[in-house]
């Protein structure tokens, strides 16, 4: 990559702080909040996995803004343990001007969060920016907030002795629009946006009537996936809390953490691992039904540490270096090309195969992790100069490059870190 191009980049990261970055102070949680939302026009509020990356890409141009940003996250945590993949700070007239925002919340009378998780990228986001800013004193402030959070998952959405996290909407994988979910929605690859939105919205209204209460929701299984991604990054997430807890002496929480990384990450291994496929595939139903097409979310878990090298040498060899799969001019699209369901040009359910840098970093990781150098560099090459080119937009075409959906969005300045 080019100096010039990660100075663009540099330059796009810290204009989001002008752009997008929302402060104020919030009577319900008497807090002064301050978190960069998504992106400049649109949707005003947290959310959850988006907050975790802005931390990391401005962690490298802003070192207090980051650590501001994941405080105003943690602040959002219920009594529980429990932290929503929305927050609405500031939010007037109680919410009630927001009917679909109410529908995905718990019943706490004022808006406050929304009653879903995102997926667990919350301990890798506290430890990457300690090590961007070079300060082990960074992650122990947010220790007692991530214990809570992990136990919370584990009490609420791990039902089975697998370890798995089970997730109850689409909207709970962040990648909600994915072709891998239609079977779950009730819906074929030849349905309309609009019909999948109004399976989302009964979903959405099943989902509210139990209250978002976990083990109804479980139970009567109106959505019931074992997602692929969530699951990898949930294994990545138990892992990096027992470094962290390891490094700052805290050694049965380590090894409790570590078992249930192990644990987890066997589980993908043993029900999810399709080595013919090239990936791994997520699991519908409690009679965990394999689902396809293969999807970028199928690559996420090579970042997981446990996986055996040979499997993550071949899934990088055949499938993810593959042409006619995922390395295409700009990759990686969010499902492979050859899949019957790939559209590169689709802008509104776009995670049918435009590339999101959110993904690529993921996978990078994972490349790294593995000691796949040169492909990690050409990856975070191709991304550094898609986003110097195209700008921090929502997503790309995987063939043109040409930037689609969301300006200023937050995420896509991960590529900053790609670059560093």
């Amino acid at each position: 990559m080019h100096s010039k191009e990660i100075e663009a980049v540099r330059f796009l990261t810290e204009r989001l702080l002008s752009t997008n970055l929302r402060k104020g102070y919030d009577l319900t949680r008497e807090f002064e909040y301050s978190y960069v939302r998504p992106s400049s026009k649109g949707d005003k509020w947290q959310w959850f996995w988006d907050s975790c990356f802005h931390s990391i890409a401005i962690a490298h141009v802003d070192p207090n803004q980051a650590k501001r940003e994941l405080e105003t996250l943690v602040a959002t945590q219920a009594e529980d343990g429990f932290i929503g993949h929305k927050y609405y700070w500031g939010v007037r007239f109680g919410g009630y001007t927001q009917p679909w925002a109410i529908r995905q919340s718990r019943h706490e009378g004022r808006l406050t969060r929304s009653g879903i998780i995102h997926p667990p990228v919350l301990a890798q986001a506290v430890e990457r920016v300690g090590h961007i800013i070079q300060d082990a004193a960074f992650p122990p402030p947010f220790m007692h907030a991530l214990d809570a959070y992990h136990e919370w998952l584990d009490d609420n959405r791990a039902p089975d002795a697998d370890g798995l996290l089970v997730i109850i909407s689409p909207y709970e994988s962040g990648v909600d629009q994915s072709p891998a979910y239609d079977e779950a929605r009730g819906v074929d690859g030849r349905s309309g946006r609009w019909r999948q939105a109004l399976r989302d919205r009964l979903l959405g209204a099943k989902n509210w009537a139990s209250g978002y209460d976990s083990a109804a929701m479980l139970s009567k299984a109106n959505f019931y996936v074992k997602d692929a991604m969530v699951n990898g990054l949930y294994a990545d997430s138990l892992a990096t809390m027992a470094r962290m807890h390891k490094a700052q002496g805290n050694m049965e929480f380590a090894q409790m953490y570590a078992a249930r990384a192990e644990l987890v990450t066997e589980s993908l291994l043993e029900k999810m691992l399709d080595r013919s496929k090239g990936g791994f595939l997520s699991l519908i139903g409690r009679e965990e039904r394999r689902i396809e097409p293969l999807t970028v979310g199928g690559l996420v878990p090579l970042m997981v540490g446990g996986m055996p090298a040979d499997i993550v040498t071949e899934i990088i060899e055949r499938h993810l270096l593959s042409r006619e799969k995922f390395w295409l001019r700009y990759p990686l699209p969010s499902v492979a090309a050859n899949e019957p369901s790939f559209n590169p040009r689709e802008t509104r359910m776009e995670w049918r195969g435009p590339t999101w840098v959110n993904t690529n970093w993921l996978v990078w990781r994972g490349l790294r992790r593995h000691g796949h150098a040169e492909a990690a560099d050409q990856l975070a090459s191709r991304t550094v100069g898609l986003v110097a080119r195209s700008g921090l937009r929502e997503f790309y075409n995987p063939l043109s490059g040409a930037g689609m959906g969301a300006k200023d969005f937050g995420s896509s300045a991960l590529a900053l870190d790609m670059a560093a």
